[in-house]
């Protein structure tokens, strides 16, 4: 017996037996604080054993492990992470085994909730200034002091601040899964925009100027085709909708602010060219949920999709006890009513020139002219243009082609000239039968001369 463990039998009121070594491994107890002994003296295990046999805690008692040197117990806390206090030997096969140990589970495992006890036979060798000072560790003792008593008192106080840490984690945690789960209903990046960390700091009246894109996409057709499907189809053709379409809007920096039925309210805070990359890559995954569905036996769908950048409010609304983050300007209202020209001239995108003018290159993309519409409340009109980068190769050939006789036949329709820019459209729907827009300004030239209407206002009025 060495000389520490005698002084542990000497300062004891009570007679102390060594427990056999075949008796070293404990039963699990399903509810048991696990303490890890380290120490290459096989006494120091049967005299902690036996002093702490009838200890409980918390209504727990403690279920032992046994390592007998410093590589031995890197192994064991490796593979058992609910230890909750080691009681560790200084010097064991080197001088500094404990030590190392030490920063194994602090720096390499990042264990900062086990509790650690340094327990040395040979104090002077490691003063325990620099020990404390150096180390992550929770206490400091000498094994001739650590009598009965002592180790009973140091291993409650041990256990009880793993326990709070514990909780403390716990709780952590949970709070990350509700701050994770929060983004889901107000995105991370609406509250950057307001400078609040959480939706915990957000208050009601929060707001903030800044110049977006702001995106309005929408399903065509979504009534007619809803009508043929259960509420639960409903649900289940709009989710995997916009499981597809969601990611390609954080993808390029926007974020959805609001889903709308069939529909998608996002903002792009950064460059209007991601909106428009956004926007075509959108379209480029209803082709391949077009395949999917075809195979599944289900009709192909179409969206349209509006784009506009301007100057917005980005704040919240409500009262006291129920509120909601919302974008408020005109801006907001021409991006939706930008996206309700896709269904007049039966195109994919459309952008209005203040996010095209915004983007380095607008000849990098595949666009031309459709119109310049009147917005209700609003005395100059606004230009927009088609982007088709989204459309089939095939159509992307045909509009390319014919741009010129369409660009053309908008010209001379400016001029009130409705007979040569019909002819002009007319000989766009000779080559691309296809061209909606070239066949809704047909028809609008075709009316106006029947007519002998004369346009006082250019364009439209949205």
């Amino acid at each position: 017996m060495s000389e520490a463990s005698q002084k542990i039998f000497d300062n004891e009121d009570e007679d102390l037996m060594f427990i056999e070594e075949d008796e070293r491994e404990t039963k699990t107890i399903e509810s048991s604080w696990k303490v890890l002994i380290v120490d290459d003296e096989i006494e120091i295990h049967h005299i902690t054993k036996l002093a702490l046999k009838e200890f409980c805690f918390e209504n727990k008692s403690i279920n032992f492990v046994s390592a007998y040197s410093g590589k031995e117990a890197k192994e064991i806390i490796k593979e058992n992470q609910d230890i909750a206090l080691i009681l560790l030997d200084v010097v064991m096969e080197t001088e500094e085994a404990g030590l190392e140990v030490v920063k194994y589970i602090r720096d390499i495992l990042d264990n900062k909730i086990v509790r650690i006890i340094l327990r040395t036979g040979q104090p002077g060798q490691v003063p325990e200034d620099v020990v404390i000072v150096s180390y992550d560790i929770n206490d400091y003792k000498t094994k001739t002091e650590l009598t009965n008593k002592k180790l009973f008192t140091t291993v409650v106080t041990a256990l009880r601040a793993f326990s709070s840490l514990n909780q403390i984690e716990s709780s952590k945690s949970e709070l990350e899964k509700i701050a994770a789960a929060s983004a889901r209903f107000v995105p991370r990046e609406f509250l950057k925009f307001l400078k609040r960390e959480s939706i915990v700091d957000a208050r009601l009246g929060d707001s903030v100027q800044a110049e977006m894109t702001i995106m309005f996409a929408d399903i065509r057709s979504f009534t007619s085709l809803s009508e043929s499907m259960s509420p639960r189809d409903n649900f289940d053709f709009i989710n995997s909708y916009l499981t597809r379409v969601g990611p390609v809007i954080r993808q390029y920096n926007g974020f959805i602010d609001k889903y709308l039925g069939d529909g998608i309210m996002a903002l792009f805070p950064n460059r209007p060219e991601d909106a428009v990359q956004a926007a075509i890559e959108m379209q480029q995954q209803v082709k391949i949920y077009n395949k999917h569905r075809q195979n599944s036996g289900y009709q192909p769908i179409s969206i349209g999709i509006g784009l506009h950048t301007g100057t917005l409010m980005l704040g919240t609304i409500g009262e006291a006890e129920r509120m909601e983050s919302t974008v408020i300007s005109d801006a907001v209202n021409l991006a939706s009513r930008v996206e309700g020209l896709t269904k007049l001239y039966g195109v994919g995108i459309v952008a209005s020139v203040q996010t095209l003018c915004r983007i380095d290159d607008p000849q990098h993309y595949k666009c031309r002219f459709l119109d310049r519409v009147q917005v209700k409340g609003k005395q100059t009109p606004v230009a927009v243009f088609e982007i088709y980068d989204g459309d089939s190769d095939t159509m992307i050939e045909l509009k390319t082609q014919t741009q010129t006789y369409f660009e053309q036949g908008i010209f001379f329709h400016y001029q009130q000239q409705f007979a040569q820019a019909r002819q002009m459209f007319l000989r766009v729907l000779q080559v691309n039968k296809q061209d909606k827009a070239a066949q809704f300004y047909a028809e609008r030239c075709e009316t106006l001369m029947k007519n002998g209407v004369i346009l006082t206002v250019e364009g439209i009025e949205i």
